[in-house]
């Protein structure tokens, strides 16, 4: 008889199909998959996707992990109970709405797993984790301290236990790996509405429109990198200067990055002039002209408009003037100028009547646009046209209709006209969010000036700059690219004081538009320029300085130029409100740019010193800056070209007054590394490809340069090692090697051409 072989081949099948048996609870949105076999949980959102995957249960003996596998699992209505016998436990796993809850029945147990962190998934902080340093990211990082996951799609906050580890996986970047020891009941928690209800924006609601949450648009893979000629010439940049300051700037700049040339105001100025035909003393050759210049000399222009007024006697869409109601008239039956132009020709438009739409702001911006070829605007203003308007809707064309939607209506006119190669910037609306969607960037503050407290000025010089840099950060390459204001290094402004400008500018990742004289003024240009008739701002107050900057000041651009993919990490109004124009109680410590590029991982630091004296400053490694403590690390001062001391964790340095210790820090190797360049602050602009081969010690690369410019890179060497012994090639034929401070390499190319392939080997 066979009957004892059938029993025993069904009795395997049954304890095969057993061992492979999957269970899958689905509960409050989420789901969960178990796989008995691997031992392995998948667990999904219905909003997120996958949260976490390969999850595995462990136990920790000896400091080494043992996975719990031989699974048994019971399914209730919200949860799962699984019980292993190898070894021996039991883990509840508790489903709620808001999250997933762990509890394991043995000490020791850690949970495992791999989160999906890609370009729209990042890490994040939320308030509570101020630590007094401003945390910003470029490419896919992660640190200690960070423990949560933002999902931009859906402004959903992953948070994990505060005990948990989020650690970037080496082979697969957009993956991380998740460590959780489960001890406090709140292994994975979703913070909904993250920017609507937490951060506030839905509480600033005015005028029946509430602001929401929405993910910047993918036109823009950075902000703006250009120039305006607000803070240099205010009311008074003539036809002369605009073609000098934009040779200048193609001469000098223009291989830094710079892509837009944005005029400010002024050209609208008198009875006869127009968005397109320009005051006729100051730009005698009209602004088509200008614009060729420009886009021949291979820049974008742009323009500040006040996209809500017209002419009234002389319009630019129509032959003689538009009809009355076109107008947005007060109380009493007045037309009234809008904010900012410059003068009082420019009368408010009623964009209730439709017809001030099809008839007047498409067809100017088909013929700026696509004719001219406008690709920035500024749009002014800082949405006035929304107060008057509820002021004085009686006399609108529609009174019915919803200021916030009127503004946006016009808005996503500009938005289709420019199409997705053309940026739109705001300037400082009522509130945060009333922009969503159409905006690329916003302003998100006052005017600032060149000078670091403005006194005897109005504005707070600098201090309005860095205030709104620092309170609207959390904004910046998640909802939009936000704009701080321009940027000036020119004096009286110190070089210190320049330093920490451009450093924060470039490691915010925020809109890099400076405004500083390029170029040289004749003798006629500059006595015309002061003795203008028309506002001059800042030039009135320091007429001796009024000069295009000297190379050292240039040299900063230089260093810091383009604005480069960087999106905030920590996800909150820093010190303050989330509102327009804010004003943190103070600032930070330091700002931290967590790097990963063709070099590897690292961390680019400004530490700061808003003091009036030089000042002893420190830096921890670990609480300031959340580094692993599984590595010891380096430290470079990328404007003094030095090596500095970490004693113990902690950097301690002299930091001038105004001043700031720029720090590019990175994992100790045992072998050379690149620890920066002079090309970018960042030290992730100009290496496209990197290589230390062990073998040949011989360390390689291949850089994007600028020609005729000398490019150097600097090199962590474990031992001192003499420039004579070193055997360098490159594409450009020279190169010269220093060793500036012990355990570093210098080596300085002058490329010929705007590749630049190099390698540098070392003696065994």
């Amino acid at each position: 008889m066979r009957t004892f072989p059938v029993l025993l081949i069904l009795f395997s099948l049954l304890l095969l199909t057993s061992c492979n048996k999957t269970e899958r609870l689905d509960s409050n949105g989420w789901s969960i998959q178990t796989n008995n076999k691997n031992g392995i949980l998948t667990i999904t959102n219905n909003d997120l996707g996958i949260v976490l995957k390969n999850v595995k249960l462990n136990i920790e003996e000896l400091g080494i992990l043992k996975q719990v596998t031989e699974w048994n699992v019971e399914k209730g209505v919200s949860d799962l109970t699984i019980k292993s016998s190898n070894p021996q436990s039991v883990w509840k796993i508790t489903v709620t709405e808001e999250g997933i809850n762990i509890a394991p029945d043995v000490t020791e147990a850690v949970i495992t797993g791999i989160a999906p962190a890609g370009e729209k998934r990042i890490p994040a902080r939320t308030a509570e984790q101020d630590n007094d340093v401003m945390y910003t990211q470029m490419g896919f990082v992660s640190a200690a301290n960070i423990h949560n996951l933002f999902d931009m799609k859906t402004d959903i906050m992953i948070r994990f236990a505060s005990n948990s580890s989020l650690k970037r996986n080496e082979n697969e970047p957009v993956l991380m790996n998740v460590t959780i020891k489960p001890d406090d009941g709140n292994e994975i928690t979703l913070i909904r509405n993250y920017y609507d209800d937490v951060v506030g924006l839905s509480k600033y609601e005015l005028k029946g429109y509430k602001p929401a949450y929405s993910p910047i648009a993918d036109r823009f893979r950075t902000a703006p990198t250009g120039w305006s000629s607000w803070y240099c010439y205010y009311m008074s940049p003539t036809e002369e200067s605009l073609f000098a300051e934009t040779d200048a700037i193609a001469m000098k700049l223009k291989s830094y990055g710079v892509k837009y040339i944005q005029l400010d105001a002024a050209y609208t100025r008198g009875p006869e002039a127009n968005w397109l035909e320009w005051n006729k003393e100051l730009y005698p050759e009209g602004g088509k002209a200008w614009f060729d210049h420009v886009i021949s000399k291979g820049f974008t222009p742009g323009l500040w408009m006040n996209i809500y007024g017209a002419n009234y006697e002389n319009p630019a869409m129509a032959n003689g003037k538009y009809p009355e109601n076109f107008y947005l008239k007060d109380k009493n039956g007045n037309l009234s100028p809008v904010c900012c132009s410059a003068d009082k020709t420019v009368k408010r438009l009623d964009y209730t009547n439709p017809d001030v739409i099809e008839k007047h702001l498409k067809p100017l911006m088909d013929t700026l646009v696509n004719k001219w070829g406008l690709g920035y605007i500024k749009a002014g203003g800082w949405g006035t046209w929304m107060d008057f308007f509820e002021k004085n809707r009686e006399n609108a064309f529609n009174p019915e209709m919803n200021s916030r939607e009127v503004y946006r209506k016009t808005l996503d006119v500009l938005r289709n006209k420019l199409g997705n190669d053309g940026y739109l910037l705001g300037c400082a609306m009522h509130e945060v969010g009333v922009g969503f969607n159409y905006f690329d960037g916003s302003r998100t503050g006052g005017d600032d000036y060149a000078s670091w407290f403005g006194k005897n000025h109005w504005s707070g010089g600098m201090q309005t700059f860095f205030n709104s840099l620092f309170g609207a950060n959390y904004l910046n390459g998640i909802t939009w690219w936000s704009d701080p204001d321009d940027v000036m290094v020119r004096d009286p402004l110190t070089m210190e004081e320049g330093k920490t400008i451009v450093t924060t500018i470039a490691l915010s990742g925020q809109a890099y538009i400076f405004s500083d004289f390029v170029a040289d003024f004749t003798k006629e240009r500059l006595e015309k320029f002061l003795n203008s008739k028309y506002h001059i701002g800042w030039a009135k107050q320091f007429p001796d300085l009024v000069k295009p900057l000297p190379d050292e000041k240039l040299q900063l651009y230089k260093k810091t130029m383009p604005a480069m993919p960087i999106k905030a990490i920590d996800l909150y109004p820093y010190k303050t409100k989330p509102k327009c124009c804010p004003k943190p109680a103070s600032f930070p410590k330091a700002l931290d740019l967590k790097v990963n590029s063709v070099t590897g991982q690292y961390d680019v630091v400004s530490l700061y010193n808003w003091g009036e004296t030089d000042t002893l400053k420190s830096l921890n490694l670990y609480s300031d800056l959340g580094l692993y403590k599984d590595s010891g690390y380096i430290a470079f001062d990328f404007w003094n070209e030095k090596m500095v001391i970490i004693n113990d964790s902690i950097i301690e340095e002299t930091v001038p007054s105004h001043g700031t210790l720029t720090l590019i820090i990175r994992k100790k190797t045992y072998y050379p590394v690149i620890i920066a360049t002079s090309r970018h602050i960042s030290g992730a602009l100009s290496i496209k490809q990197y290589k230390w081969d062990m073998a040949s010690q011989t360390i390689s690369g291949k850089s994007e340069v600028i020609p005729e410019s000398e490019y150097s890179v600097f090199i962590y060497t474990p031992a001192m090692l003499s420039p004579k012994e070193l055997k360098v090639t490159s594409s450009s034929g020279t190169s010269v090697c220093e060793n500036p401070d012990i355990n570093l390499l210098k080596v300085t190319f002058k490329p010929k051409e705007n590749s630049l392939t190099w390698s540098i080997h070392f003696p065994g």
